[in-house]
């Protein structure tokens, strides 16, 4: 079925690049200083979730179209994941904070929306709002067991 068929051009190919050159770099960065599998692991949670909310911004928009308010709001969520990072310097411990603190945004964003969104959105509000703070739920739970591995050695 040809319509089906995602028709991109020269430059949805340099943001998917430049997309998957930043995220690998993030979490060449995050990493860098890892102790354990599951620093890695967390990361690897963080920085996909990161890349696929980016992408399905850019592709379409979480929400209804990309312009609406409630997909710029869940773009913010990034934005903490970030200055948190910077400030926790990537360790475990900061980081099991911040992934919460992210997933508890992305929760509170996602509930304003039903605020702001007519009913027949609701379904794909709640499927991007759960989906999304599952992946930073679960960073933060593997981000908790690094912090435990590394209390232990």
């Amino acid at each position: 079925d040809r319509e089906m068929l995602m028709n991109w051009d020269g430059l949805d190919y340099i943001a998917a690049a430049t997309l998957l050159a930043g995220g690998g770099l993030g979490f060449f960065l995050a990493v860098r200083h890892a102790r354990s599998a599951w620093h890695y692991l967390a990361v690897a949670a963080a920085a996909g979730g990161a890349i696929l909310l980016i992408w399905m911004q850019l592709a379409v928009g979480l929400v209804g179209s990309g312009a609406h308010p409630i997909n710029q709001l869940m773009g913010l969520v990034l934005v903490l994941g970030i200055v948190g990072a910077i400030l926790s310097r990537a360790r475990a411990s900061g980081m099991r904070t911040t992934m919460l603190v992210v997933a508890g945004t992305q929760l509170l964003f996602g509930s304003l929306g039903f605020i702001l969104l007519t009913p027949e959105m609701y379904s794909d509000l709640f499927l991007v709002t759960t989906f999304f703070a599952g992946i930073w739920t679960a960073s933060a739970f593997l981000f908790h067991l690094a912090y435990l591995k590394e209390q232990r050695a």
